[in-house]
């Protein structure tokens, strides 16, 4: 496990590369968000995304989010409802995880073909998605139950022994979870409230 600093304001191109090419290989990254840190896997590895759910030690029953680059890559694998557009269009890049109904069928750790997205705000994430043909897991680089990682020592104390890399770009901004919407009949049902309140979601 190697742990690497990284500047979001002036980026190592040879980091993210360096990141990039251990995803490609199956390998697992613990990056920032602007939330909380995640744990990054290719979400077309069958092995990378279960190695996931062992380091968690996560509920299989509880699907992993998915980070996408952006609006544009997840049309490809996601069906938008209107509602989910028009709310996406509003908050994300940002704190907002969707859950929508899949184009493909994901590894049922990712919900099969309910899934949920994530396109994260933080310069080293979207650098990080934007190096690589895939999206990734966005499920929190902790305990399943643990502490909220908002910083790498969260990471370390719970799970940093058993990632590939550590992207070390200090605190999340936020420091706490993305609200989650089920919009998947294109009717919105808020399931965790979190940064983004229920009010602004009308």
């Amino acid at each position: 496990m190697k742990i690497v600093k990284v500047n979001p304001d002036i980026l190592e191109e040879k980091v993210i590369e360096k990141a990039g090419e251990i995803l490609e290989a199956g390998g697992v990254v613990a990056y920032p968000t602007e939330t909380l840190y995640g744990l990054g896997a290719n979400v077309f590895d069958v092995n990378a995304v279960e190695r996931v759910f062992e380091i968690k030690g996560r509920d299989l029953q509880k699907p992993s989010s998915i980070a996408f680059r952006d609006l544009d890559q997840a049309k490809r694998f996601l069906e938008f409802t209107p509602k989910a557009e028009k709310l996406a269009k509003k908050f994300l890049p940002g704190p907002l995880t969707i859950i929508l109904n899949s184009k493909v069928e994901f590894h049922e750790f990712l919900g099969g073909n309910k899934v949920s997205a994530r396109i994260p705000d933080h310069a080293v994430a979207q650098a990080l998605l934007n190096k690589i043909k895939f999206p990734i897991t966005a499920t929190s680089a902790n305990l399943s139950g643990g502490k909220e990682p908002v910083e790498v020592k969260d990471v370390l104390e719970q799970i940093g022994d058993t990632v590939d890399l550590i992207l070390d770009a200090g605190k999340c901004k936020y420091g706490k979870p993305s609200t989650v919407v089920d919009i998947t009949i294109n009717e919105i049902k808020v399931i965790r409230e979190g940064i983004i309140k229920k009010e602004e979601l009308i």
